[in-house]
C-alpha cells in the first residue's frame, strides 16, 4: 500500500524489528545492501541442487545470529524470503525465523532498481519498530493509517499467528478495533485489511466492512492459492 501510493510525508512501523532495519537499511544503506545480497546471490547459484538445501539452513542460521540493526541482517532478510517456502515469514517462541527452504533451483531474479525506487520513496518517511497502537498515538486530524495486522485464521486448524515471536491473537484483534474506534472520534481516517471470517465480521461490527477478491500466493497446497475473500474495514 505504501510503496504504491507514495505519500509524500509518512511514517511506516512494524513489530518485526528486522523488517524495519531492512526498510532502514534500504533507505539509507541501498548501494552496500545491493552489493551484499549480490553476492549471496551468486553464491547460492553456484550450489550444486543437492547442496542448496544444506546451503540455505546456513543462511537461515546467519541470519538468526545476527545482529537485528545490521546491513547483514537486512540482506539475509530479503534473500531468505526469496528462497525460503512460500516466501513465509514465521518465528518460533524464541524468535528464531524457522521457515524450511522452498527447493529453489536458482535464485528469483534480482532487480537492484527496486531498491533505488524504494530508496527514493523512503527518503522522508519515519520509520519506526513499535506496536500499532504506540505507532498511532502522534496521529492528528486529517491523518491516513493503514493496519495490515496478520490476519484471523480462517478455520483452527490454520491458526498462524507466529509472525513475530510475541504472535497477534483475538485479543490484539479487539485492541485493532478499539483503536479505529479512538482514531475516527481523532477525526482519523484508517483502513484495514483482515481474513473474511464471522468472528472477524463481529470483531470490527462497529465498522463498515467492504468485501474484496484478493489473491493470495502463501499457501501449503496449490488449491489454497488464488483469489480470495478478504475483508476492507473502515472507520469512515
Amino acid at each position: 500500500m505504501y510503496l504504491h501510493l507514495k505519500p509524500v510525508c509518512a511514517k511506516i512501523s512494524d513489530v518485526n524489528a528486522r523488517l524495519v532495519n531492512f526498510y532502514q537499511q534500504v533507505k539509507s544503506n541501498h548501494i552496500a545492501l545491493i552489493h551484499m545480497i549480490d553476492e549471496l546471490v551468486i553464491d547460492f547459484n553456484s550450489k550444486t541442487e543437492e547442496a542448496k538445501n544444506d546451503h540455505y539452513l546456513q543462511i537461515r542460521k546467519r541470519f538468526n545470529e545476527s545482529v537485528p540493526e545490521s546491513l547483514e541482517s537486512a540482506a539475509l532478510l530479503y534473500v531468505i524470503n526469496k528462497l525460503c517456502f512460500n516466501g513465509l515469514y514465521r518465528e518460533n517462541s524464541k524468535g528464531g525465523f524457522n521457515v524450511p527452504f522452498g527447493k529453489r533451483k536458482r535464485f528469483p531474479e534480482f532487480s537492484p532498481k527496486d531498491f533505488f525506487e524504494a530508496a527514493k520513496i523512503l527518503s522522508d518517511t519515519e520509520i519506526v519498530n513499535q506496536d500499532f497502537a504506540d505507532a498511532v498515538a502522534d496521529v492528528r486530524y486529517g491523518d491516513f493509517v493503514y493496519f495490515d495486522p496478520p490476519y484471523i485464521p480462517l478455520t483452527t486448524t490454520s491458526s498462524f499467528t507466529t509472525y513475530n515471536s510475541a504472535g497477534f491473537g483475538i485479543g490484539q484483534q479487539k485492541k485493532l478495533a478499539d483503536t479505529m474506534s479512538e482514531l475516527k472520534s481523532l477525526g482519523v481516517k484508517s483502513i484495514c485489511s483482515n481474513s473474511d471470517t464471522q468472528l472477524t465480521r463481529e470483531i470490527f461490527s462497529a465498522h463498515q466492512i467492504d468485501t474484496i477478491l484478493a489473491p493470495r500466493m502463501v499457501s501449503a497446497s496449490a488449491s489454497g492459492r488464488g483469489n480470495v475473500s478478504e475483508l476492507v474495514i473502515r472507520n469512515f
